[in-house]
């Protein structure tokens, strides 16, 4: 089994982010918010099996700074509070 951690990323900073923005929260624009932003950020897959691919992916993405997935997830809060699928 894969595992994409960045969708585990993106859910957490998502959460947080959100909880600081007024737009919608509904379950479509939620998704539609987490799609924006990981089809602009990079995959992070890793096996379950292996806990040291798994560890070693966590530690990097640590280190890294959380920039870009910080202005992803924003960008998406915009994009999707901006022009929702469904009726303001």
């Amino acid at each position: 089994m894969l595992i994409n951690m960045m969708e585990h990323y993106v859910d957490e900073r998502l959460s947080e982010l959100l909880s600081k923005n007024d737009c919608c929260k509904c379950e479509v624009c939620v998704e539609d918010m987490k799609a924006y932003a990981l089809n602009r950020l990079p995959s992070r897959y890793v096996s379950t099996v292996n806990g040291e691919i798994f560890t070693r992916i966590t530690q990097e993405m640590e280190s890294q700074p959380t920039v870009d997935l910080d202005v992803a997830v924003m960008q998406a809060i915009t994009s999707v509070g901006a022009n929702p699928r469904h009726k303001k």
